[in-house]
């Protein structure tokens, strides 16, 4: 069976929606040939940083992770959940989709996010939530969002959002189909010849 990161996938649904990416794009970011931009690298470091903390930390001032610093200038008083980076996993037709959530509280999923600007059309247009609900049987995904400013390699954490989705009939068809779609997809022979990937090492 086929394996896939809920991240690859959703790669496929933006290429697949957008006229301006060519399959060059999709394919580059599908083997991992992407080198990692430097708010990637902070953004790893705020949620490893974040991972330390006690649930019950209650309002938070200041982070330090792997030479990165976050100090917070808003208001921010974020409940933690106490089971955190979970591995899973579900089988849909032909394909195995991967992930790794944030936190589980109950029925209900945390995830983080670090961004330069809040865009919450973007989150909620997306198939991540989607298919973190449907792989865990959970009920209700809220984003914790954490809007960094940058400079000279200091960040300030400017604004925090929360913002929530919840389970709707029909979901678990929608993400079996993208689930397929994306199947199809990479077993197109020039596709996988393209691919051979390093789906199955990650």
């Amino acid at each position: 069976m086929i394996s896939a990161s809920v991240s690859n996938v959703d790669l496929f649904r933006v290429w697949r929606q957008s006229e301006d990416l060519d399959v060059s794009w999709l394919l580059r970011r599908l083997r991992g040939e992407e080198p990692q931009t430097e708010a990637m690298k902070a953004g790893e470091a705020f949620h490893k940083a974040l991972e330390t903390l006690n649930p019950d930390a209650g309002e938070l001032f200041n982070l330090k992770c792997d030479g990165y610093e976050f100090a917070f200038t808003c208001d921010c008083e974020c409940t933690l959940p106490s089971v955190r980076e979970l591995k899973i996993k579900k089988d849909y037709p032909g394909l195995q989709v991967r992930g790794r959530i944030d936190g589980i509280y109950g029925d209900e999923i945390t995830d983080y996010k670090t961004t330069a600007q809040f865009d919450p059309e973007r989150l909620l247009e997306g198939y991540q939530w989607r298919f973190y609900l449907d792989m865990m049987g959970c009920s209700r995904f809220v984003w914790k969002v954490f809007v960094l400013s940058e400079q000279d390699g200091y960040y300030k954490v400017i604004q925090y959002h929360e913002l929530s989705q919840h389970r709707y009939a029909g979901l678990e068809k929608d993400c079996a189909k993208l689930a397929r779609d994306y199947f199809d997809f990479v077993t197109t022979p020039a596709i996988a010849r393209e691919l051979i990937s390093k789906e199955a090492e990650q």
